[in-house]
């Protein structure tokens, strides 16, 4: 199945675009066992959350056909709170090189490599005799990755074969000169305003109506060409004009009068082009403008006409020149007749003969089985065990109707498919069970034990991951527990130990054994996992322990978190205590991506000097600690009240992460083990407007910045208490015929 794509990472409508990005927002959910897909936290089993790109590249890496890397996250994905596990599918698709933007554009531009092909073109005009014009040389095509068209192969490199097939030739130096500038014209007639998306490999040839490039001019073709050869390479780019121009009868008419040719180049390229231009004219009107296809605006018979012709290609040149071209419109031909059969036979041939190198060409054929073969797949049509695996993982997921769930008896009648993948299939049969019919004990019934003495292959990491998911759906945390630390020294493949140390927090987060995650013998290693739990669940005792600890990672985000809610939770004497662990001098980090995609100004251990001053309201107050002195000696402190709320307001702390608890499944989502409910704003102003004895001042500016809390929209900003509009006048009037001569009564003009 097709997971959802972002509006790059389309997800990776260019590969080289890095999802975790401001334009295309991704960040990580902490959880192994989701049900639903989730192309930002793939994980290092096969999972039908999973993006169906990443379950195939998993079972490739233990076909032998790639060798996945060890990456770490990012720049970007840093930013974004990413750790080795769950990452972003464009880990495993971009290749390192490019997944950070460190390099500056400047430097990016001077380091741009010579184009070889535009040097070789200056040489063989040399040979031929001919000036280097610049107008000739131009640039070539300005396609971006992840555009294209039937233009792509008017490029140099091809104007380049042809010009050296003159040269090798026995042509006259003038014929040769002739056809050479015919061909030069040709390669710079065409100038494009838009190009239409390409299909990630050779099958990308589509043809929504594409920019014509202009045929050979008449002068031209006047030109003195009278040797029988130089008439044929004449014929030639007369074909390749019309086929760039579109003109697909007067394309074929050529390129088949050539077939019999005695010149090798031109009868194998005619041959190919034969394929090509009936590929064009099949689909010439099946594409709408934002390239969709309507399979019914085919021309069915170009379209068999196709599969013939390239079929003899092949057969003619098994190992020619465009044989890999060929076999990638072949594919795009088996696309468009919807034979998924043929088409996945032809990508497992793809796959089986790649050695084991993860390079750009095995991405790009992933992309493209993603979107030609397991957006729309039927299982029913597959036979490679690997393609079919990835589909029905894909299927997994449940749909909100259960009768639209995929069923065992569909999973049965695939079994014959998996007779050379056995534990597979197995593997299909537990995940079904796990997943769909949320059958724990027939989960662990149908898998097999695990052999320590083999290696842990992502299959046989798979199983046991679903043994530990079986086990802590049934609360047998402990089983599970030791399953997960007896995997950790077997987990030598990447990826796979840090998702054991992510089961592992897990698993002790619900266990109710959280000082395990930060014992001096933790296999948790991972900061992100701790700071997770830091923030969202870890008592005072804990924080403090970690505060106090030397030379730890958690020191400054534990302490951060402690002195917050002390004082944000009503522990205002504990808070007065645990200042005292403020390190002198503060360190100079902020924790902008250690709280949780926080989006304000990177606070810091400096927060908790608040001078406080008369800020921008013209209300004094006294610095934090006394503000926290003057709450501890009395909680209903008007002066107190207020200016702790000033606090939070100047720091923009009304909605931050440390308040907001992740997802019950997700780590940090179990009940905070530090107790106290928060502190609103909102409430404190309304505590000031009831105590009897607060002084004018307090109970005017309250009324001033409960009322401003609803300011502009109406919602309340300063805490989770709906109040009626009504309410709001009220206090507005209050403020206006109380405290008429107050600053914020004469400043205040509207109530929301």
């Amino acid at each position: 199945m097709r997971l959802p794509r972002f509006a790059p990472l389309l997800l990776l409508a260019c590969i080289h675009t890095v999802q975790a990005s401001s334009d295309n927002f991704c960040s990580p959910s902490w959880v192994l066992t989701s049900k639903q897909p989730n192309p930002c936290s793939s994980l290092a089993f096969l999972s039908p959350a999973n993006d169906s790109r990443v379950n195939l590249q998993l079972l490739l890496a233990d076909a032998g056909r790639l060798q996945l890397g060890n990456q770490a996250p990012s720049d970007d994905e840093l930013v974004f709170g990413y750790a080795q596990v769950p990452f972003d599918v464009s880990r495993l698709l971009l290749p390192p090189s490019t997944r950070n933007s460190a390099v500056s554009e400047p430097d990016a531009l001077a380091a741009a490599p010579v184009d070889p092909q535009l040097q070789k073109l200056i040489g063989l005009l040399e040979q031929l005799d001919l000036p280097r014009d610049e107008a000739l040389l131009g640039d070539d095509q300005p396609f971006a990755e992840g555009e294209g068209n039937r233009q792509r192969s008017n490029n140099r490199e091809n104007a380049n074969a042809f010009l050296s097939q003159l040269l090798a030739s026995e042509l006259p130096a003038a014929e040769r000169q002739a056809l050479a500038l015919q061909r030069l014209q040709l390669l710079h007639s065409w100038r494009a305003e838009q190009t239409e998306p390409v299909e990630p490999t050779e099958a990308a040839e589509q043809t929504e109506n594409p920019p014509a490039a202009a045929p050979v001019s008449a002068a031209a073709a006047e030109s003195p060409i009278s040797s029988a050869l130089g008439q044929q390479f004449a014929t030639y780019l007369h074909g390749a004009s019309a086929f760039y121009a579109g003109d697909f009868s007067a394309a074929l008419a050529d390129f088949q009068a050539l077939r019999d040719s005695p010149q090798p180049w031109l009868q194998q390229t005619a041959l190919y082009m034969l394929a090509r231009t009936e590929l064009n004219a099949a689909q010439a009107q099946a594409f709408d403008e934002w390239g969709t296809l309507e399979s019914k605006l085919l021309d069915q018979a170009a379209l068999n006409n196709t599969d013939t012709a390239f079929r003899s290609y092949l057969s003619a040149y098994p190992q020619g020149s465009y044989a890999q071209s060929a076999k990638g419109l072949l594919r795009k031909v088996y696309w468009l007749q919807d034979d998924q059969s043929r088409l996945a036979a032809e990508y497992a041939e793809q796959f089986a003969a790649n050695t084991g190198a993860q390079d750009g060409r095995l991405t790009e054929l992933t992309l493209e089985v993603d979107d030609k073969l397991l957006l729309n797949g039927q299982p029913e049509k597959i036979n490679d065990p690997l393609l079919l695996a990835t589909l029905i993982l894909g299927e997994l997921a449940p749909h909100s109707k259960p009768a639209d769930n995929f069923t065992q008896a569909r999973l049965s009648a695939q079994q014959d498919r998996f007779s050379a993948q056995p534990q597979l299939y197995n593997y299909l049969q537990s995940a079904l069970y796990f997943y769909l019919d949320q059958d724990p004990a027939k989960t662990l019934s149908s898998l097999p034990p695990l052999d320590a003495s083999q290696p842990l292959n992502y299959l046989s990491f798979s199983q046991q991951s679903l043994r530990g998911f079986a086990l802590e759906a049934q609360q047998d945390w402990a089983d599970a527990q030791a399953l997960w630390l007896q995997l950790l020294p077997l987990a030598k493949q990447p990826l796979q130990h840090a998702q054991l140390e992510l089961a592992l927090a897990l698993n002790y987060e619900r266990a109710n054994q959280l000082d395990k995650v930060f014992a001096n013998d933790s296999p948790i290693q991972t900061q992100q996992l701790r700071d997770i739990l830091l923030r969202n669940v870890a008592g005072p005792e804990l924080l403090r322990a970690r505060s106090s600890a030397a030379s730890s990672e958690d020191q400054q985000l534990a302490l951060f978190s402690l002195l917050y809610k002390d004082l944000l939770r009503g522990y205002y004497q504990d808070f007065l205590k645990d200042v005292a662990l403020l390190p002198q001098p503060l360190p100079a980090a902020k924790l902008s991506n250690r709280l949780d995609l926080w989006y304000g100004e990177a606070p810091s251990l400096a927060l908790f000097q608040w001078a406080g001053g008369n800020g921008d309201s013209g209300y004094n107050c006294p610095a934090l600690r006394d503000v926290a002195t003057l709450l501890a000696s009395n909680p209903q402190d008007a002066k107190g009240l207020n200016c702790l709320g000033e606090f939070i307001r100047s720091n923009g702390l009304d909605s931050f992460p440390l308040d907001q608890q992740p997802s019950a499944d997700e780590l940090g989502g179990s009940p905070s083990q530090f107790g106290g409910k928060r502190y609103s704003r909102l409430d404190g102003y309304l505590q000031v407007l009831a105590a009897p004895k607060a002084a004018n001042d307090e109970r005017a500016y309250a009324l001033y910045r409960a009322i401003n809390c609803f300011a502009p929209s109406g919602y309340n900003g300063c805490g989770p208490q709906e109040v009626a509009q009504a309410q709001r006048k009220q206090w507005f009037q209050s403020l206006k015929s109380k405290y008429p001569k107050s600053p914020w009564a004469q400043s205040l003009k509207y109530y929301w």
